[in-house]
């Protein structure tokens, strides 16, 4: 008997080539509706609908209505996924829209949304969708539907109060199109170094990191609770990767430090003479030498002046007496023109500095950083790294244990300028350093 339906070579091959898409993609009823279009169109097969039926395990109807739809739409039909394959699966409870409205209500914060927390969870953000648009989810669930949206759980950071005004933008956008060209410019003109300069303090009591511990065990660590805080200077400088630091240094002579004395052989008569010093605190170590001078005399001090600084050095303070001796310590250590960047710290624009910087100011060029813009200052980082690397997670018995690990550090900068140039990676790419 002759077969009435039958399909061209062409259109045979374009569904064999069908056929073996559905298969790859594991598209089970797309790949029986290709191969039941297979048996009617072979003009060599005389299977019957019925029997094509049976052998694709559906009604006889439900292949005529396969062979009606292919006869309409022809290959386009198949191709246009009739069966839904790429969205096949339980139906999204929030459309589009929806999910676009939530990302919003998310990204302005709790409060915004009628929450008195300032922290989104997972339960707050269900009861939101819940209220907004009538939809429970499970709060598993919620969390993966949240990172398919483009969010995740992040640690917030403070910014200024005035990040908001004109005042402040217009001030950090001349620093990043006007001022910092302006300054490699003009250390390319005059030969000169550029260098980004900061203080950091360093808690005696610790600091506290995230670090890989058994799980259900937190990491515990000691703390004396000493609020003893260790504070440096420091500059590197953007070129060549070198590190300058100073530790703020403040001076007391104590009942200790007179029995130190006594132990290194200072005389009974000059002891005698420093106790009128016992308890008395300096902010520096000028003031300091000074006031030893006034009681044993110049010659006295000159002669033991490394024994009276070593037994009476204690944590200082950051003024403009100490910054001082930090910059004539850069000055010291280099010969080039510098540039320093630095921010606005009151003590910065004390009398005394502003009279060191403007007698040496044939050598030496202050630039500041906008105000409230630490993120301008690479240096910020190296502190960040110093602190995991040196304090995080660890116990300082005492004062010289803090002091130690942190110098420890310092040192090794010292050594190897690629741990201060990779703070300054991206600025440094910038102008293709």
């Amino acid at each position: 008997m002759r077969k009435i339906i039958s399909f061209s070579k062409e259109i045979n091959q374009e569904l064999k080539n069908e056929l073996a898409k559905a298969y790859t993609l594991n598209n089970v009823r797309l790949y029986r509706v290709i191969q039941a279009l297979l048996y009617i169109g072979d003009k060599d097969c005389d299977f019957s609908f019925t029997k094509i039926a049976s052998l694709m395990d559906v009604t006889r109807k439900t292949v005529t209505n396969w062979f009606k739809n292919f006869a309409c739409g022809g290959l386009d039909w198949l191709r246009n996924d009739p069966f839904n394959f790429k969205t096949r699966g339980r139906k999204a409870r929030l459309n589009k829209e929806q999910k676009k409205e939530l990302y919003k209500r998310i990204d302005a914060g709790p409060e915004k949304n009628g929450f008195y927390s300032g922290v989104w969870n997972s339960a707050m953000i269900a009861e939101l969708i819940f209220i907004k648009f009538g939809v429970q989810y499970n709060l598993r669930y919620l969390c993966s539907l949240l990172k398919k949206m483009g969010l995740s759980c992040q640690k917030a950071k403070f910014i200024p109060a005035k990040c908001d005004e004109e005042e402040y933008l217009a001030a950090r956008k001349e620093w990043v199109e006007v001022t910092w060209p302006k300054l490699l410019q003009k250390a390319r003109e005059e030969n000169a170094i550029i260098l980004f300069g900061d203080e950091v303090s360093f808690a005696m009591w610790g600091s506290l990191g995230r670090t890989w511990a058994p799980t259900g065990k937190q990491p515990l660590v000691k703390t004396k609770g000493c609020r003893k805080g260790l504070k440096m200077f420091g500059a590197i400088e953007f070129k060549s990767g070198q590190f300058f630091y100073m530790e703020s240094l403040a001076y007391k002579l104590t009942a200790n430090s007179l029995k130190l004395f006594r132990e290194e052989g200072i005389a009974d008569d000059t002891l005698n003479k420093l106790k009128l010093l016992k308890g008395k605190a300096f902010e520096n170590q000028d003031d300091y030498l000074k006031a030893l001078a006034e009681l044993i005399g110049k010659k006295a001090v000159k002669n033991d002046e490394a024994l009276f600084l070593k037994h009476t050095e204690t944590a200082g303070k950051f003024n403009g007496a100490n910054y001082v001796k930090f910059l004539q310590k850069i000055l010291a250590e280099t010969s080039s023109k510098i540039i320093l960047v630095e921010d606005g710290a009151p003590y910065h624009g004390s009398q005394v500095v502003k009279d060191y910087v403007k007698k040496n100011s044939q050598r030496l060029h202050i630039e500041r950083l906008p105000s409230f813009s630490p993120d301008f200052n690479p240096i910020e980082k190296l502190w960040k790294n110093t602190k995991r690397d040196a304090t995080h997670c660890k116990y300082f018995e005492t004062f010289e244990h803090l002091r130690e690990s942190v110098v420890n550090a310092f040192e090794s900068y010292l050594h190897d300028a690629a741990q201060v140039l990779c703070v300054m990676k991206k600025l440094r790419e910038e102008i293709k350093v």
